[in-house]
């Protein structure tokens, strides 16, 4: 079988003292998924405390192989992932395929066709394309994700609680509970970041971008909030994701920013 000859360790594992295999009834899993990643975390319910987290890298060499195999590898030996004892699982679909609309003109049978014309193709019989309400901010997150994928997890958590989501729909939640002030939230990828403003607890700004240098970066952020009419000493700006200190990125932007901390 092919999955048995791959074998992908962690990049990075942390596990509480307060997890407990035996109470997974107690827990939500939330899994990650991207074109080059997979990250799961695992909170205890009662706290929302995160109790295990894992990263992974899928192999750069192994491009003949799709992302459900790679899974399938890391899921094959792993000691929890694939139980059905959960009480909830979420999964984090993050790719570009994603569109933002008013509740209030959504229609559930254009959903395909918003999607097409942010994507500016046509959506193809390999995807699933999907919905998230934020119900607090009258949004609908339009995504789509490999069907193959998607059908994958199904399978894997047949009797489980799934809750699906797109990325931003995770940073838009976390931007908007977690700053009063005007801010903005950059997270970071492999080669890209997703850029998310609120103020006064309301979304007012979400997009990803492709980047490629540090130049690329500090335009794009300056360009937005140039459209938005922010001058650079009105916002916070916070970095998380694949992002440190003292590297290109967070020099230029810290020339042409005042207000920039990397995120806790």
């Amino acid at each position: 079988m092919l999955t048995k000859s791959l074998h992908i360790e962690p990049s990075l594992k942390r596990e509480s003292p307060k997890f407990d295999i035996e109470k997974l009834n107690q827990y939500k899993l939330s899994c990650e998924v991207s074109e080059t990643s997979f990250y799961c975390e695992v909170a205890d319910l009662a706290d929302n405390e995160v109790i295990a987290s894992e990263n992974y890298q899928f192999p750069l060499s192994e491009t003949d192989i799709s992302i459900t195999q790679l899974l399938q590898a890391i899921y094959e030996t792993h000691d929890f992932l694939k139980s059905l004892k959960w009480k909830l699982v979420e999964i984090v679909i993050d790719n570009q395929a994603f569109t933002l609309v008013p509740a209030d003109l959504f229609r559930k049978e254009y959903t395909i066709r918003y999607l097409q014309l942010a994507k500016g193709v046509l959506i193809t019989d390999e995807e699933e394309v999907n919905a998230y309400t934020h119900e607090d901010l009258g949004i609908i997150n339009v995504y789509s994700t490999d069907r193959e994928l998607y059908n994958w997890f199904s399978e894997v958590y047949p009797l489980v609680d799934i809750i699906y989501k797109h990325k931003t729909s995770q940073l838009i939640d976390f931007a908007v509970s977690s700053s009063k002030a005007q801010s903005a939230f950059l997270h970071f990828g492999s080669q890209y970041f997703t850029m998310v403003i609120t103020v006064n607890g309301t979304l007012k700004y979400c997009n990803r971008f492709l980047y490629k240098t540090p130049q690329d970066l500090v335009y794009y952020v300056l360009f937005v909030m140039n459209e938005l009419e922010i001058e650079p000493d009105e916002i916070f700006l916070r970095l998380y994701g694949n992002i440190k200190g003292q590297t290109e990125d967070y020099d230029l932007l810290n020339q042409y920013l005042p207000n920039v901390k990397i995120g806790i």
